[in-house]
């Protein structure tokens, strides 16, 4: 029996357009087709990673990016031990205790009536996460390795309490065609030590405390070109030890509601503001998830 996730597809038979294939889709963020070509090669030829005949580093990132995204759709669906806090006909708001742990764990859904182009601007451009993210002083994209991947920093000036920074990797993994949805899986590379090396990042500190991204995943399920689910889990270490968990749960909750109030707000028209030169200045991106968009809705 096929897994829901699995894409059906026609593999070509020679190694070089398959190969070829294997980048291509990865770059246009068709990750489980990607990772599942590599394996049906690896099968068929009897071989293992370290004679494969791609590079090395795409390979393994492509690997990692599938087992991560694949983690992150079962956080994003599990129910166990969450207390839903803020119920509304269109929002719910939920958190969990983690035991022995300075981590905080939130998560959010929501039925949205907004263009869908524009949610997607204000979460990709990341350099603008400081005109609406609380407390974000500075937000900036340091690299884009790929059409939906991205490195990023952003530093939080909070009151009273030292600064805290992150840096911030990000990607988009099509899943359209298997569960209806866009998914973006983020997390803090401070030690990923091979990573940076790989994207030439230094995340040394300045004078700021490293915040601890966990993981954070937002999913997209279309229901129409004005309306869609938004799901939104989130595990991270703000290093504040001497805030009680309740009271750092509290005020997590209260950032949420106001980042989702200022979301839908600013999301609802973006005519003659940043987001709509952006999207203007990256065609490439907003051009592809758009046509992406219409041809998922074309077939429903």
């Amino acid at each position: 029996m096929q897994q829901r996730d699995q894409i059906q597809y026609d593999l070509p038979s020679n190694s070089s357009e398959l190969i070829l294939q294997i980048s291509s889709c990865h770059n246009l963020m068709l990750l489980d087709k990607a990772f599942e070509i590599q394996q049906f090669y690896m099968t068929r030829h009897n071989q293992d990673k370290e004679n494969f005949p791609i590079n090395k580093d795409l390979f393994n990132e492509i690997q990692t990016f599938h087992k991560e995204a694949t983690f992150l759709k079962q956080q994003l669906s599990d129910n166990k031990d969450w207390i839903h806090d803020c119920n509304t006909q269109y929002f719910q708001m939920s958190y969990k205790f983690i035991p022995n742990s300075s981590n905080v764990a939130l998560k959010f859904e929501s039925i949205m009536k907004l263009p869908i182009i524009n949610a997607c601007a204000l979460i990709y451009q990341t350099e603008l996460f400081n005109n609406w993210v609380p407390f974000c002083k500075v937000s900036k994209a340091i690299k884009s390795p790929g059409l939906g991947h991205k490195i990023c920093y952003i530093m939080m000036d909070l009151p009273v309490l030292s600064n805290r920074e992150a840096y911030i990797r990000g990607y988009g993994v099509d899943k359209l065609e298997q569960s209806k949805s866009f998914l973006i899986c983020c997390q803090t590379i401070h030690h990923d030590k091979e990573y940076q090396q790989l994207h030439q990042i230094n995340t040394t500190q300045v004078n700021c405390v490293q915040v601890e991204i966990n993981f954070f995943a937002v999913e997209v399920t279309l229901i129409n070109a004005g309306e869609f689910i938004m799901k939104s889990v989130a595990n991270l270490d703000p290093k504040m030890k001497f805030i009680p968990q309740k009271v750092m749960n509290f005020l997590m909750k209260k950032i949420g509601k106001f980042m989702y109030e200022r979301f839908c707000k600013l999301a609802q028209n973006i005519k003659g503001t940043q987001w709509e030169k952006a999207i203007q200045e990256q065609p490439q991106f907003y051009e592809h998830i758009r046509k992406r968009f219409e041809q998922y809705l074309s077939k429903y």
